[in-house]
């Protein structure tokens, strides 16, 4: 996770996050401001009145982002109106406008303005200034793109999303540092678009989702400026988590343009899901991203292919934990894979398998591997983030041997220590593999010669490939070596069965034998 991607999370939860409020109007306001301005944004109004119980700012401009990618909002309106039970009701200005801009990868400025209707918004907020409860409910918010403009060019760029019947609550806790925390549901959830790009290609897009729901907490401390230095925001406290929730899903789209060879190119595709779960965190402590899908299938067809390609999942999962923070003490980390019932359309197998001969179960593969190791250095510290301007190499150091030296003289930040293979089970074309296993580096080492042991069972193996060989898919005069090879790291569990077992050990002299025969 980067800082920019970090920085457009942020504006996105300011975009849509309730304003901070508490018993009159003007602490609501001035709430508001703290809020935006802990995140990292500026908040300027261009005119005040009060009436009565209720309080009206007009011209309200909001901004900030990281130098390269900034985002700023305009609301021509938001009032404040005093309730008799001690609440706060606020309104925004059922439109406002925006814009993301900076520079892309290339160099290139761009600006991309967008427009937000919120109608029938509000806000009814209860509590003390140190510990204010936001309800909020919008019917509805719809944001539009229209075009997107690179340097001197504009192009038409009209993208549409709309978010229906969103409520939910916001609380903020004052203090150093400040807490939030959230949780919202929205209902239906569209989207679509219609983008011509500069070299003449076409994309047409529609999609849906359902009940859309999100929760989360995050904690900032004051006196940091984490749009500029997430590394120091971090130290001093910065921590935020977060899960994201959706029901079925429903995208479908169409494209039309030119190969490479300039000739017409077109082609459709849809996808569909019953749901999906994404959450993160990131804290000094660590940072974490888990993702889990259900079922899905996607299908493509396209001029340039012979045959449409379609597959379907039964269920997939990432886990992906590790350390942020330099310490000269290992840490642990972890990475974790999962994907259950994949299956293939006919049309891809009869490619390679037109008679049938490969069994077309579905396959999944399993990995869960964790351990520890050692973090060089800061990994969101901006000064390890790039190479300074003095230090990089020229153009004709980065060819050659020059440049591979150059590019090994930098370090990595991840230094292992420790690997656990809790588990690799792989099971495809009739056949199974599982894995397990651990290895450490020695006290004087690295992991370049690890020491400890691995473990792996196979099984249906050797009918596979006798499969593959009367298909041709392996050369009949490279079938021998191929099981010689295999008969040099497995062996047979049992007679007259297909399952074979490799036990790999990692001495510390360097030395390492397979099933008690050494091989290094």
């Amino acid at each position: 996770m980067n800082l920019r991607l970090t920085s457009s999370a942020l504006a996105l939860a300011a975009m849509t996050a309730p304003a901070l409020a508490d018993v009159t109007s003007e602490q609501v306001w001035q709430s508001w401001v703290d809020y935006y301005q802990s995140l990292g944004y500026s908040v300027t109004e261009g005119k005040r009145d009060k009436a009565g119980d209720t309080l009206t700012l007009s011209d309200i401009a909001i901004s900030g982002g990281v130098p390269d990618s900034q985002v700023s909002f305009s609301i021509p309106q938001v009032t404040l109106s005093e309730g008799a039970d001690g609440t706060v009701k606020t309104v925004f200005a059922d439109r406002m406008t925006g814009e993301a801009h900076g520079t892309d990868p290339d160099g290139q400025s761009y600006s991309l303005p967008f427009t937000v209707d919120m109608p029938g918004n509000a806000i009814v907020t209860s509590g003390a200034p140190e510990d204010m409860t936001h309800d909020f409910d919008y019917p509805a918010m719809d944001f539009t793109l229209t075009t997107i403009k690179r340097g001197d060019k504009e192009t038409p760029l009209p993208i549409k999303v709309g978010v229906a019947d969103s409520t939910g609550t916001f609380h903020i806790v004052a203090g150093a540092p400040a807490k939030y925390d959230y949780a919202m549901k929205s209902g239906a959830i569209t989207f679509s678009g219609d983008v011509d790009s500069e070299e003449g290609d076409k994309v047409k897009f529609a999609g849906s989702l359902a009940d859309l729901e999100t929760t989360g907490e995050m904690a900032v401390p004051s006196g940091i400026k984490l749009e500029e230095d997430m590394n120091a925001a971090l130290k001093a406290g910065l921590a935020m988590n977060g899960v994201l929730k959706s029901g079925a899903m429903a995208v479908s789209f169409d494209f039309a343009g030119t190969d490479e060879g300039g000739e017409a190119t077109s082609g459709a595709g849809k996808y569909d899901g019953k749901g999906f779960e994404l959450s993160f965190g990131l804290s000094q402590d660590g940072m974490t991203y888990q993702a889990g899908s259900d079922a899905g299938n996607f299908e493509l067809t396209s001029s340039d292919m012979p045959f449409p390609i379609n597959y379907a999942i039964e269920s997939g999962s990432f886990d992906m934990q590790m350390p942020v923070m330099q310490s000269d003490q290992a840490q642990p980390f972890k990475f974790a894979y999962s994907l259950a019932g994949l299956t293939l359309g006919d049309a891809i197998w009869n490619l390679f398998d037109a008679q049938g001969q490969l069994p077309r179960d579905p396959a999944s593969l399993d990995i869960d591997v964790t351990g520890q190791m050692k973090v060089t250095k800061d990994i969101f510290d901006p000064a390890s983030m790039a190479p300074a301007a003095d230090e990089a190499p020229d153009e004709a150091e980065t060819d050659g041997a020059e440049g591979m030296e150059a590019a090994e003289a930098d370090p990595q930040p991840f230094e292992p220590v420790e690997v656990a293979i809790n588990q690799f089970a792989l099971v495809a074309l009739g056949a199974k593999v599982n894995a397990e296993g651990a290895l450490k580096a020695p006290e004087s080492g690295d992991m370049t010669t690890p020491v400890g042991e691995v473990h792996a069972r196979y099984e249906g193996v050797n009918g596979l490939i006798d499969k593959l060989g009367a298909m041709g898919l392996i050369p009949e005069d490279q079938i021998m070596g191929v099981r010689m090879m295999m008969a040099m790291f497995a062996k047979p569990v049992a007679e007259g069965e297909d399952r074979l077992e490799t036990r790999l050990e990692f001495k510390e002299d360097g030395s390492i034998f397979a099933n008690g025969q050494q091989i290094k």
